[in-house]
């Protein structure tokens, strides 16, 4: 029998083979995972000694942390699932100190990865109590990655976690971790701007404190004095700086670091930058301890105290420094606010040096890191995210390339201003068009693991209290992460959009289109044409937007007698908005794309007057095509011949009154395509779930509800489908028609848009949506829509075919009443403008009535040439 030898933790291996593997690890390369065939690795394996071979494992990640970074290598050594008490909790610690290291060396969206892993092993085996008190998770996975989420901007999560935290801590009668939970908490309000629960979280925290806890102490302070820095009580913020430079050990790096900045941060604040440089440069010299975030941060911070000084050069080295912490890709890109911070800083400092094409390029550089950078983040409906966290500097950025347009005339920096522009709008739908991509993909995720979140927003839209709709939202969120975590959300690869490619894109677009961008910083507003003749301008520092509502208001929304009352004063006013907003002359064969901002996203262009004095409708001239963010049109859509599948409200339900154009809608689109139909009164939602994955156009002719910010949006089927139900979906449909009233209609987003029904279906992976923006004229509406269907058999393109049943109806209606927009400019289009050919029925089809008519002309020659 072989000589064995025991060690520590790893139990019994033949000597011979652990001197062999003892000298082949002398000669290995420390970096790399050892392969599967040293000896080693295979008496481990001999003796199935896989607690062992883990805890061996285990102690090569502590004394080569860079073996993080070829962790699922490492892991792969493991040749089985671990099934014993001890495998399992060796695996669980394996994983965790995987994603500790990953964290240490700054890389958060591996670390989250790895400590997601160990949060689902953790649940698999929750009915194992002694093994769940031993993994603590409490301490080792749900505050490193709470307070990974936290970093990157993704609040819902961060909150979930945090707060499942502290209720195990107090199930478990762990108190005294009970303040450094609490401060990663207020952490997270801190950075969601909510600064009463900031405060809040950190008097609980205080109020949990005992004597051995000075750092946890120290960091609750530095949290208060930052939380009285940002609302401008600048008297409480120097007397919580104090208690935390009395209370912080100066051998604990992180903590007094953090004192040390806040105090030059509040020298900062009173205009004092010379006497704030001591303390930045004190801390810096401690900050060797600290993590690369923590001196990430902190060079940051020494920067812009330097730029303030007038001392640029010195400034972008400390900038310079920032990003010489990070390994950015093949893009120069690292999914980073601090990396964020520190372009828009280097930014700064080659514009003050007169440096503008390097000013330009770190401008750019910057928002599309902070494009970049969102991606980490899974947003939902009411989830709380940092997506727009850079917004005042991406708004400085886009200004100061107007300006730089305005001095010299040079296109470049007004494309460059436009592609910031787009970068910032649409982020949340283009994270959801990924996420519901991934779910078409996915075959671990199914209809079953929706059904628990659908019911909840049907239960939140029927909840009266506000601590009803709290507690449901809560068990959303909860129930949203638990997808998320099946979704694999950080196993996807991170991109970002090719600048060239838009270049591309604009200037074949440009040639038969007139293109215009808006983008709207508090009151002003910035507008970019892009057309055959090149790019143009427009700034406005004071638009009164109010005008916008008000004529929506007084026109749209409160039904059609304005326009009847007097349409000379609305060709007046619409053509007043039309001048304002829409900037120089448009060619008359241009259609227009329209990317829109602010209130600009509720004004029908369509409906405004070319002429003060008549009505010349300018949607009668143009197709329009209304987007999100023009990177949409960066990825075209191609679609095979689509039938329809047409839900029809026939039936009075639900407190609704049947459509009498549902049924005529119905005998027209029978005859002329090939329709698959359905009753809508007695569609399930899972009917129409399914029908969403065909590549069918979904026409809906039923009713529909706009809500506001907190009231959601719904259509009415059997039963009421709310906008909550409908993001849980993956779409394969190149066409969804909206035909009932208010579908085009919602809260107003930060930089997203409408928050509409047909925004959501575009969100899910439908190709365009034709909506309608208030309350529509049923008999009006069908009329349009049998023409849209004509046309686009014939032009292929929806918002062509639009454009053309537009004029036809206008030509069709001369008298007043007839001409009145409230009627035939409801409909407007959002989407991929994509050519979609649709089936014939066979009724229909042009081949057979040749054939009828060849058949029929033969016959008639025979008969006349028997006579």
């Amino acid at each position: 029998m072989a000589a064995l030898i025991k060690i520590p933790g790893y139990g019994k291996v033949p000597l011979i083979a652990f001197c062999l593997g003892l000298l082949l690890l002398l000669f290995t390369n420390a970096t790399e995972p050892q392969p599967t065939s040293d000896p080693l690795y295979q008496a481990f394996k001999k003796n199935d000694s896989l607690t062992g071979f883990i805890n061996y494992l285990f102690d090569e990640l502590d004394a080569k942390p860079v073996l993080a970074d070829k962790a699922d290598s490492l892991v792969g050594r493991i040749w089985r699932k671990p099934a014993t008490q001890n495998e399992k909790l060796a695996w669980y610690e394996l994983v965790t100190n995987i994603g500790y290291h990953l964290l240490q060396s700054g890389q958060i969206r591996a670390s989250s990865a790895w400590y997601e892993k160990a949060l689902v092993f953790y649940r698999q085996n929750q009915t194992d109590k002694a093994l769940v008190a031993a993994m603590e998770p409490e301490e080792y996975l749900y505050k490193p990655l709470g307070n990974n989420y936290t970093r990157i901007g993704d609040f819902s999560k961060a909150l979930n976690i945090q707060q499942m935290a502290i209720a195990a801590a107090m199930g478990n009668r762990k108190t005294s971790m009970l303040p450094g939970l609490y401060a990663n908490l207020a952490t997270t309000y801190f950075y969601m701007r909510d600064y009463a629960s900031t405060q809040d979280i950190i008097n609980k925290g205080i109020s949990a404190l005992n004597n051995k806890q000075g750092d946890i102490a120290t960091l609750l302070y530095n949290l208060k004095t930052e939380a009285w820095l940002e609302t401008g009580q600048t008297d409480s913020a120097i007397y919580w700086n104090n208690r935390a430079l009395q209370s912080g050990n100066q051998n604990n790096a992180g903590p007094y670091l953090s004192s040390l900045t806040h105090k030059a941060r509040i020298l900062n604040a009173g205009g004092h930058y010379q006497q704030a440089i001591p303390y930045l440069q004190q801390a810096w010299e401690i900050a060797d301890n600290a993590g690369v975030k923590d001196r990430a941060k902190l060079s940051n911070e020494i920067g812009v105290a330097l730029f303030q000084l007038g001392q640029p050069a010195n400034s972008k080295n400390w900038f310079g420094q920032t990003l010489a912490f990070f390994e950015p890709d093949s893009l120069n890109l690292y999914p980073d606010y601090n990396v964020t911070s520190a372009m828009f800083g280097l930014a700064l400092c080659y514009e003050v040096a007169g440096q503008t094409d390097s000013a330009s390029y770190w401008s750019v550089q910057a928002v599309l890191n902070d494009y970049y950078t969102q991606q980490l983040i899974d947003p939902w409906l009411y989830s709380k995210t940092s997506i727009y966290s850079n917004t005042v500097h991406t708004e400085s950025a886009i200004a100061w390339h107007h300006n730089l347009y305005e001095k010299t005339g040079n296109e470049d920096y007004l494309l460059k201003a436009l592609w910031m522009t787009e970068l910032s709008k649409g982020r949340i739908l283009m994270s959801e068009q990924q996420r519901s991509g991934q779910w078409q993909a996915d075959t671990t995720v199914d209809n079953t693991d929706f059904e628990e979140l659908r019911n909840d927003y049907v239960l939140l839209a029927g909840a009266q209290e506000e601590k009803e709709k709290q507690a449901i939202r809560e068990r959303i969120s909860a129930r949203e992460y638990e997808l998320s975590l099946k979704g694999k959300n950080f196993s996807q690869v991170l991109s970002a959009p090719s600048y060239s490619k838009f270049v591309a894109l604009l200037a074949n677009k440009r040639q038969n289109h007139t293109i215009i961008s808006y983008f709207k910083p508090g009151s002003a507003l910035y507008t970019i044409k892009a057309d055959r003749t090149g790019l143009s301008h427009k700034v406005d520092s004071g638009s009164n937007f109010r005008r916008i509502t008000g004529f929506m208001q007084t026109y749209f929304y409160d039904g059609p007698q304005a326009f009847n009352n007097n349409p000379v004063e609305y060709f007046k006013q619409s053509n007043v908005l039309l001048k304002e907003y829409l900037p120089g002359n448009i060619r008359e064969e241009d259609d227009l794309i329209i990317s829109a901002s602010g209130e600009i996203n509720l004004l029908p262009l369509e409906a405004l007057s070319q002429n003060a004095d008549q009505a010349d409708y300018f949607g009668a001239h143009h197709a329009i095509n209304y987007q999100f963010s023009l990177l949409q049109l960066t990825d075209p859509a191609v679609y095979p011949k689509a039938s329809i599948r047409y839900f029809g409200f026939e039936d009075d339900h639900l407190g609704f009154p049947a459509l009498p154009s549902a049924k005529t809608e119905k005998r027209f689109l029978q005859r002329r395509f090939k329709v698959h139909f359905q009753n809508a009164a007695t569609t399930a939602d899972s009917l129409f779930y399914q029908s969403l994955n065909k590549t069918d156009i979904i026409h809906l002719a039923t009713h529909a509800v706009a809500g506001d910010s907190m009231a959601q949006s719904f259509i009415v089927l059997k039963n009421k489908l709310y906008l909550g139900q409908l993001q849980y979906n993956s779409s394969q449909c190149p066409l969804i028609v909206l035909a009932a009233c208010e579908t085009g209609k919602g809260a107003s987003q930060q930089n997203e848009g409408v928050i509409s029904l047909g925004r959501t279906f575009i969100s899910k992976g439908v190709g365009g949506a034709l909506s309608t923006r208030w309350e529509a004229d049923d008999e009006a509406t069908a009329t349009l829509l049998k023409d849209f269907y004509k046309n686009l058999q014939t032009e292929k393109y929806p918002t062509k075919a639009l454009q053309k049943t537009r004029a036809a109806y206008l030509k069709e209606n001369t008298n007043i009443a007839g001409q009145n927009p409230w009627l035939w400019a409801a409909l407007f289009y959002q989407g991929k403008d994509h050519p979609i050919e649709i089936r014939s029925s066979v009724l229909y089809s042009p081949l057979l009535w040749s054939l009828l008519l060849l058949t029929a002309a033969s016959l008639f020659i025979f008969k006349i040439r028997r006579k």
